[in-house]
């Protein structure tokens, strides 16, 4: 048995599911460590109030989550303290079968959960996406990554696998991230019924995330097309029109079922979490089209003489594409008020989950990979994103899950959201005069692209 130190990234990925994040408030992190064998990840941390150190030890139980098994004493050296981390862990590791069996009546599976093996009556029903993720080896750091995560998300309906592995894979992708997102910002996750799908507790308060998918349209088994645009002006007509009417299906939707009249939602800030999973990259050009149906205004921008940028707001009544017409303003809709935001990420997709294997210690042993988008331009005149081409094996590249998150603030809101909760997100405001004040965090993509090359 060797004990190697690890990045905290990689300790979140394995174990932050299981930490609370109550303890930072009077301690923090600050080295964390794991067996080769995987069977126990630990940290030291540093209580800032009486100024000592201790070694914080978590143990795989039998369904494979890391669970609290021991803290060492406090030490006001660090060295020491290091030193008494590493023996406990060595016996524990010593007795590692039985600790493991100390939890097997809190979780609801003593032994851990298949999620790759298609089930039985399945194999004909596999979304094509599914089969790519266990079979296309170019998504295996997606794949590593994605297994501890699964071990902790509360399986309330009772048919995550077989929706993860047939009809809903997109939806449960889009929950995986959101789960994440919500435990990377320290959120706890409290245990549910299966409606909303997030009851979420965190330092600025508590509230309740449901979460929805833009999806094609079957019609007698034909999936509908997305237009393709041949021009500019028929790009800002799918911009304008068909893509809002499809955000428009999703969260009218969601809006019809009064979640806010729950018990586990009243008084809480309610947010609607939504992508686009019509095409892979359907999302970097229907991003723009939340806003446009959220707020029901169009920027349109012009130079003044001194080459300043002015944004000039377009009021929009209604979307129309064919036959399809729905009034603009999601936020002025009857009952609206209720929902304090709406969240949007187009980028829940293999492309950041075999980003943050990779980052994490995931991916295959020489694994490359490169991420090439654009970006938000933060000087107040520019019109244009910019470009950039990241090499995500570089020691220097960071990446966070809530990276690229947009928050559209709802300006009717009953009980707002606080944007503390999502502070490394991007936060967009509805202004009485119809522009929209923005928020960016340093780095906030616009879409990106991740190439992946294996070792031969």
């Amino acid at each position: 048995m060797d004990i190697q130190s690890i990045k905290e990234s990689r300790f979140n990925a394995l174990a932050a599911y299981a930490r609370n994040p109550d303890v930072k408030l009077i301690s923090e992190e600050v080295s964390w460590y794991q067996t080769d064998d995987l069977c126990i990840v630990a940290c030291m941390i540093f209580d800032s109030i009486d100024g000592e150190y201790a070694g914080n030890i978590m143990a795989r139980d039998e369904a494979e989550r890391y669970r609290h098994v021991a803290l060492t004493s406090f030490f006001s050296d660090i060295e020491l303290a290091k030193v008494a981390l590493f023996r406990r862990i060595e016996e524990c590791h010593s007795n590692i079968d039985s600790i493991r069996l100390q939890y097997q009546d809190e979780v609801n599976s003593p032994t851990p959960v298949d999620f790759f093996t298609p089930l039985r009556g399945t194999q004909d029903r596999l979304d094509p996406l599914f089969d790519e993720l266990i079979n296309n080896p170019m998504h295996l750091s997606a794949k590593n990554i994605i297994e501890p995560m699964m071990r902790w998300h509360e399986d309330a309906d009772g048919n995550f696998i077989e929706q993860f592995q047939t009809t809903g894979f997109k939806q449960r992708i889009w929950e995986l991230y959101l789960f994440a997102m919500l435990i990377e910002n320290d959120v706890i996750i409290e245990p549910r019924e299966a409606i909303p799908d997030f009851i979420c507790d965190s330092f600025y308060g508590r509230f309740c995330i449901e979460a929805t998918t833009v999806n094609p349209t079957v019609t007698r088994g034909v999936v509908e097309s997305i237009p393709v645009p041949s021009s500019l002006a028929e790009l800002e007509n799918i911009q304008s029109n068909y893509y809002p009417i499809k955000f428009g299906s999703a969260l009218f939707s969601k809006l019809r079922k009064e979640y806010w009249l729950k018990e586990t939602c009243a008084g809480k800030p309610l947010v609607f979490a939504i992508t686009d999973c019509l095409s892979p990259e359907s999302g970097k050009i229907s991003k723009v089209s939340l806003a446009y149906y959220l707020y029901g205004y169009i920027h349109e921008w012009q130079h003044d003489e001194n080459s300043q940028l002015q944004i000039l707001p377009r009021r929009i009544d209604e979307h129309r594409w064919g036959d399809k017409v729905i009034p603009s303003g999601f936020f002025n809709l009857e009952n609206s008020e209720h929902i304090s935001a709406v969240i949007f990420s187009n980028d829940a997709s293999f492309g950041k989950f075999n980003r943050m294997g990779l980052i994490n210690g995931f991916a295959p042993e020489g694994t490359q990979m490169r991420r090439i988008g654009t970006q938000y331009d933060l000087d107040p005149n520019a019109t244009k994103p910019l470009q950039f081409d990241l090499n995500v094996n570089d020691e220097s590249y960071q990446e966070l899950w809530i990276e690229g998150l947009d928050v559209y603030h709802n300006p009717n809101a009953l009980i707002p959201l606080s944007p503390s909760i999502f502070k490394n997100a991007a936060h967009y405001y509805l202004l009485p005069d119809g522009n929209v004040r923005s928020n960016f965090p340093a780095f906030q993509p616009q879409g990106s692209i991740t190439l992946i090359s294996l070792p031969e």
